[in-house]
């Protein structure tokens, strides 16, 4: 009889600390979650404030590339006039063609320096929106844990056990009146 009650202590023993481990380990991942969660909000936001940045970036790039532009015409145009080219000429003189060659040269170097921003910044908006995903579901990782729960269902689940522990250490008596061996009573079998 002393075995079996050590048994059927041990066995609650064992079930308490089943559940107080599911606690402890839906605690830990909970936490986890909601960590991972605030990371990856974080990272949106740096995300989208690079997006902000590369923005105003190419705007400065753009306008610079310009000022570079009205500067290679003009310098274009002084070394035109000093070779004794008509540089205010009809459209179709060298002086104009070459001008006009440079100009628009220039604008899809512009234009291709826009375009270099653009994939940057879109690159780094959808960045952020992927962290953003991530966000929600760390998020929702964290509100599908709860350690109460976890706990609940490793003692329940160790029920069984401890049951028949104490059952076989005699904790448990057949109440009077009722078979004890499980027969058929007034109410069915037990």
């Amino acid at each position: 009889m002393a075995l079996a009650s050590i048994a059927a202590v041990a066995s609650v023993a064992s079930a308490l600390a089943g559940a107080a481990s599911a606690f402890q380990q839906s605690s830990a991942a909970k936490a986890q979650a909601n960590y991972q969660s605030q990371v990856a909000s974080n990272n949106a936001t740096i995300a989208m404030r690079n997006a902000e940045r590369l923005q105003q970036y190419g705007s400065i790039a753009e306008d610079e590339q310009r000022e570079r532009l009205a500067a290679t015409k003009a310098s274009a145009r002084v070394r035109l006039a000093g070779n004794g080219l008509l540089v205010d000429d009809t459209v179709d003189a060298t002086g104009a063609l070459l001008q006009a060659d440079l100009a628009s040269e220039g604008e899809y170097d512009i234009l291709k320096l826009k375009d270099r921003y653009a994939q940057q910044v879109q690159a780094a908006e959808v960045q952020g929106v992927n962290f953003q995903a991530e966000a929600g579901l760390a998020s929702l990782k964290a509100s599908q844990q709860n350690p109460g729960m976890a706990a609940m269902g490793s003692l329940l689940s160790s029920a069984g056990s401890v049951y028949k522990a104490g059952k076989g250490a005699g904790f448990f008596s057949t109440p009077s009146g009722l078979p004890a061996s499980g027969g058929a009573g007034r109410f069915g079998p037990y």
